[in-house]
């Protein structure tokens, strides 16, 4: 009896982590995308406005407030969100965009309902985050690999913000080499 109690135990503990999708993401995601593209871009204590969409789009999707800073009382910026990743345990580096192993990897977690991301920073500290989002690869012609399907708010340019496009829209082909692929640890 006391082994049953122990199986049920570990079972009930990976049930309590197991990550779960927001099961209208799709719709809620396509509305912040709008309201993104509508939002007035002002600076409040020198920081866009605008951008909280970029670290709320995690939890619209699948549920997870990483991006949110306690500390700060707001989302992180992009250079924050990458530096964040790259010190959390709850984050893991699945590669680079020109390896097709990470970008196939990224795509089955996300249609496994784990967050993945996919991140740019540049040599002063600016960038792009695109979020991994469930689909199908899709064959990228100016990066010449089958890409992830994703999500991305663009702050410099909120007309080309999107949802359900190919990866490599979000990053040029000679941003590949530096184009970071995470998945959260569940």
């Amino acid at each position: 009896m006391k082994n049953y109690i122990i199986i049920a135990l570990i079972f009930l503990t990976g049930v309590a982590y197991s990550q779960t999708i927001n099961n209208n993401w799709q719709q809620a995601l396509t509305q912040e995308v709008e309201q993104f593209k509508a939002c007035e871009n002002t600076k409040v204590s020198g920081i866009n406005s605008c951008n909280g969409f970029v670290g709320k789009a995690l939890k619209t999707v699948y549920k997870v407030d990483d991006f949110y800073s306690e500390e700060l009382s707001r989302h992180m910026l992009v250079s924050e969100i990458s530096a964040y990743l790259k010190e959390s345990k709850q984050w893991k580096l699945l590669g680079y965009g020109y390896e097709q192993k990470a970008l196939n990897e990224a795509q089955q977690l996300a249609n496994a309902k784990k967050a993945v991301v996919a991140v740019y920073i540049n040599a002063q500290g600016l960038g792009q985050l695109s979020l991994i989002i469930p689909g199908a690869l899709r064959p990228s012609g100016s990066w010449g690999f089958q890409v992830p399907n994703s999500a991305s708010f663009f702050l410099s340019e909120p007309e080309k913000s999107y949802i359900d496009k190919g990866l490599s829209y979000s990053f040029e082909r000679n941003l590949i080499k530096e184009v970071l692929i995470y998945a959260r640890n569940y």
